[in-house]
């Protein structure tokens, strides 16, 4: 895919920051985010981090540790309303070619004069096994607290 500034929807963005996030490509995975400094970034059981210099730095840290990593995105829901992009997705993480971990994740997206940019990315602590491998979306015995 070209690494492109100007997204032109809000899914070719999102296929840009799981490739970048593969391949450890710190200058693609920003090109997906807005340049504003209101953008926001939650990775798993972390601060809210806020800023584009901050959550740059964010990634710098997870790429230099991170290698190996795939991601297959599953049960997708995305809702538009104007120009903002809601995704939520379970991203099932795989490292060297075995599943790792299930996290669920919401990006959001902006349409500005620029193309579709990421302003938020939260991602949650691990998902129980048994949840991020099925997509029936049964959720069985599962007992939360908030």
């Amino acid at each position: 895919m070209k690494n492109s500034n100007n997204y032109s929807t809000s899914d070719q963005a999102e296929e840009v920051f799981y490739l970048a996030f593969q391949q450890s490509d710190i200058k693609m995975m920003m090109s997906v985010w807005s340049k504003s400094e209101d953008i926001i970034c939650i990775h798993p059981g972390g601060p809210r981090l806020e800023g584009w210099d901050i959550v740059r730095q964010s990634w710098e840290h997870i790429f230099i540790n991170e290698r190996g990593i795939s991601f297959d995105v599953k049960q997708k829901k995305i809702l538009e309303v104007n120009n903002i992009s809601i995704h939520h997705v379970i991203e099932v993480i795989s490292v060297n070619g075995e599943v790792q971990s299930g996290i669920i994740a919401t990006n959001i997206y902006a349409k500005t004069e620029n193309g579709w940019h990421m302003i938020l990315h939260h991602a949650s602590p691990e998902l129980l096994t048994e949840i991020f491998q099925s997509d029936s979306g049964d959720l069985g015995e599962l007992q939360t607290v908030h």
